[in-house]
């Protein structure tokens, strides 16, 4: 039998069933620690780390989200302390003192999985008996309410984009797309199956990757399995897509930059953030003809600004609308792509009849209140007249 450190142990004895006996206390004892070399724990969570982070398998835009964690605050905590010298209260102490810093309750709830993952892989490799991050208390993190666009302040804003733009706000707006999947948008389906290609004829839209804003390329997954979808598409939506192809290969990407790529020479792919600029470019312009439109008008009925709202809302927009409009959750959940019904739920609140059982019962005791007054007159209290 070898220990997680290598070393091999043996076991003589003339009847087998001792010795499976011995085998079965050996594996027992390694499970619960007592066989963990104790020169593993010495290693230093800095040295740990270099190792595990090369080994990690992740996407790029999590490894450079991670990265950031473990640079502002893991490693500067960390990374003198060895591995088995780290206790659950030191784990603890750690979290509180991230509170203390002001450091964000999303940033926390993410370092401390971090160091999770990172420690329970040291488990692993048999380098620790157990992990410290075990019953750790974490700060609440309450579920932010979508925020949404009424269809009004989407006209603003889109008649202040280019064509472009304002195409593929459209479609987030009605087809609940993240930008990733927008920005993947193709005209028909490509030889090297990149894209989500549009099917014009039934007015469907099947998405299977997205694009990476930062490096504004093209990934063959989407955020999760059930991302792996196929949407419809408006009419209308379609008809502003269309212009967007014209001179253009029929499976070209639909939403492009003006330069073109030096390898293929075709345009090149939309990033994230010249697409914010520009975004946010026209929310301010929107807002700027708001602002001279109200000097004319009674302040009875000056026009609200357009909010600042993040290009994600689009998503959330097209899910309250549908809410809104009586889809059943179900079907949002499907459109949407969410993995968890539980996610869909947060647009609950915004269905037409979501409060309808709770007003009935209040019109029937409004009513039975009202038959009960005129036969016995005005009920005052139920209690007995003190004597």
């Amino acid at each position: 039998m070898r220990l997680p450190s290598g070393k091999r142990i043996t076991q003589t004895d003339k009847l087998k069933k001792t010795l499976q006996t011995w085998a079965t206390e050996q594996e027992a004892k390694i499970a619960q620690g007592h066989k963990v070399n104790p020169r593993a724990g010495r290693i230093t969570v800095k040295e740990w780390h270099a190792k595990w982070w090369s080994a990690r398998v992740v996407e790029d835009e999590t490894r450079r989200g991670d990265s950031g964690c473990f640079k502002h605050h893991i490693l500067p905590y960390w990374e003198e302390w060895r591995l088995g010298d780290i206790g659950r209260i030191d784990v603890q102490a750690w979290v509180r003192t991230m509170e203390q810093n002001d450091v964000g309750r999303h940033a926390i709830r993410r370092s401390c999985n971090l160091l999770v993952a990172l420690l329970g892989d040291a488990v692993i490799e048999g380098l620790i008996p157990v992990s410290p991050c075990q019953k750790v208390d974490l700060p609440a993190t309450p579920p932010k309410a979508p925020a949404w666009f009424t269809r009004s302040q989407i006209d603003v804003i889109e008649a202040e984009l280019p064509a472009g733009h304002a195409a593929m706000v459209e479609l987030m707006g009605y087809t609940g797309l993240r930008w990733g999947e927008a920005a993947g948008v193709a005209g028909a389906d490509r030889d090297n199956k990149t894209g989500n290609p549009i099917d014009w004829l039934r007015g469907r839209l099947q998405v299977r990757g997205t694009i990476d804003g930062k490096s504004a390329k093209w990934k063959q997954y989407p955020k999760t399995s059930s991302s792996r979808r196929e949407v419809p598409v408006p009419a209308h939506v379609l008809d502003q897509l269309a212009p967007l192809l014209v001179g253009r290969p029929r499976d070209a990407w639909m939403f492009v930059t003006r330069r073109r790529s030096p390898k293929t020479g075709e345009r090149a792919l939309l990033g994230s953030a010249n697409w914010r600029v520009v975004w946010y470019a026209g929310i301010d312009a929107a807002n700027k003809k708001v602002e001279e439109a109200n000097w004319q008008l009674p302040e009875a009925a000056r026009l609200a600004p357009v909010p600042r709202l993040d290009p994600h809302d689009c998503r959330h927009t097209a899910a309250s609308w549908l809410v809104q409009n009586g889809v059943p959750l179900y079907n949002v959940q499907a459109l949407l792509g969410h993995k968890s019904y539980q996610t869909t739920t947060r647009y609950a609140h915004l269905a037409p009849d979501a409060h309808s059982a709770v007003e009935d019962a209040w019109s029937k005791i409004n009513a039975h209140q009202e038959r009960t007054e005129s036969n016995l007159g005005p009920v005052t209290s139920l209690r007995p007249a003190a004597t």
